[in-house]
């Protein structure tokens, strides 16, 4: 047996594994042994057919997979001894390589091996990161409340539409070049309508003023904004078939609902803070405020988050062995990586690698470790996030927490679990290196920031 380790460039390097048939040769009598017991071969009773019949028939699949096993086991034995560290996986580099199992007896393996960079954790207390101290001012408890008697106005029915806010529900049909119903064609949809909502300022006109059972005909991609997914979702026709739809439909009106903000009584404390918590206005502002301080203090917190993340990408700019880890990507992924795709996606998976490996540099370099209590705490959030994406935007905790229960049996699900644990635990960390220089700022001030950002950054 023989291992070459060959270094092709700063991040690549070809290793070699050959094999000889002694290397080998007792592991594949060992499996035609093991074999031969259990074997049925006819003529023989199990444990009694000739090794040479055996070998005839099986040893060429056996000594594959023991050849293939050696090889494999020997590469990653080696890279463990020398303490080579790669990313991606090996590739077997066919044309160097001479592994015919039907002709040879010695075979050489030939693995292509992208490299980790090597580089130093770069941040100290020498970088400063801006914290915003957002100040709550007057105008900004009377915008809240203001959204908060919004929030718990009521829908009362009326039969005459007032504004352009009021809920209307009407029922579609589709016409022909006559206005007449299409015989097979969309009727019946029922739909709610915010003529606000409507750009094109002459199909919002139709809407004023309609009173029930009212008929108006509207041109569907103007009434929706010409918002294909709603369109489908409305009509039940696939995206495929929309270009085929009439442009007229016939609008009947059913419903009519007038949106009422609640006023600023002791029903509206009632429903935002519970019964008798809050009994006069002066109360009510001050709880607003503190929740409107803690809620800003929660976004200042997460912004300061994310500026520690480009902090942590703008220190180390170290290179990847780019063309080595896009052949394995469209080796590993054959159908997610294509020729046309592979260098785009390429693009945000090498941002996302940076980041892991500067990830484990700080966890090594600070002995970063994550409890079993921080894992669960992060599974019943992590479970959270995902029932909302389902469409549950405040499930029940309990419901929560039995989810999160279920789900820590997915491996996948607690391989992300873990990764996002790490993730903040290294946030946190950096937290107590980096110099903190707070700013106060304004509400208006501080989104001006986001949005600044946000356009610097393409997010």
């Amino acid at each position: 047996m023989n291992i070459t380790y060959d270094k092709t460039g700063e991040l690549n390097a070809v290793l070699t594994v050959e094999l000889r048939k002694e290397d080998y040769e007792s592991k594949v009598d060992e499996q035609l042994k093991n074999y031969r017991k259990k074997a049925n071969i006819p003529g023989f009773r199990p444990g009694t057919a000739p090794i040479g019949m055996l070998k005839k028939l099986y040893g060429k699949p056996i000594m594959a997979e023991e050849v293939n096993k050696l090889a494999t086991d020997k590469l990653y034995n080696y890279l463990k001894e020398n303490k080579i560290d790669i990313l991606g996986q090996p590739l077997l580099i066919d044309e160097k390589s001479d592994i015919n199992i039907e002709t040879n007896e010695d075979f050489k393996f030939s693995f292509d091996l992208g490299l980790a960079p090597e580089f130093e954790f770069n941040i100290t207390d020498k970088d400063t990161v801006k914290k915003y101290v957002i100040e709550v001012g007057e105008k900004d408890i009377d915008d809240e409340i203001t959204n908060l008697c919004k929030r718990y106005g009521i829908l009362e029915k009326i039969d005459v539409s007032e504004s352009e806010n009021d809920s209307i529900l009407v029922v579609l049909t589709e016409l022909d070049s006559n206005q007449k119903p299409i015989e097979g064609g969309v009727s019946g949809k029922e739909t709610t309508v915010i003529p606000e909502l409507i750009n094109d300022e002459e199909t919002k006109k139709l809407f004023a003023g309609v009173k029930n059972g009212d008929k108006i005909i509207v041109n569907l991609q103007k009434l929706f904004n010409g918002n294909e997914t709603m369109i489908c979702s409305i009509t039940s026709i696939p995206k495929e078939g929309i270009a085929d739809l009439s442009s007229d439909f016939e609008a009947e009106i059913k419903n009519i609902q007038k949106f009422s903000p609640s006023e600023i009584n002791q029903e509206l404390f009632d429903k935002v803070y519970g019964e008798n918590v809050v009994t006069d206005e002066n109360t009510f502002r001050t709880k607003v405020k503190e929740n409107a301080e803690t809620y800003y203090k929660y976004e200042s917190e997460h912004h300061f988050e994310h500026e520690l993340e480009h902090l942590i990408m703008d220190k180390h700019t170290f290179s990847l062995p780019d063309e080595f880890l896009k052949k394995w990507l469209s080796a590993a992924h054959p159908d997610t990586y294509t020729p046309e795709n592979t260098d785009k996606k390429y693009e945000v998976e090498s941002n996302g690698l940076r980041y892991q490996l500067i990830q484990e540099k700080a966890i090594n370099l600070f002995g970063i470790e994550v409890s079993d209590e921080e894992l669960n705490q992060t599974a019943i959030g992590y479970s959270a996030s995902l029932l909302r994406n389902y469409g549950i935007p405040n499930p029940d905790f309990e419901w929560v927490k039995e989810f999160a229960e279920k789900q820590k049996k997915d491996k996948r699900f607690m391989d992300k679990v873990g990764e996002i644990a790490f993730q903040r635990a290294v946030i946190n960390q950096l937290k107590n290196i980096v110099t903190v220089a707070e700013e106060p700022t304004t509400v208006v001030g501080f989104y001006e920031i986001i949005n600044k950002h946000n356009h610097q950054h393409n997010h």
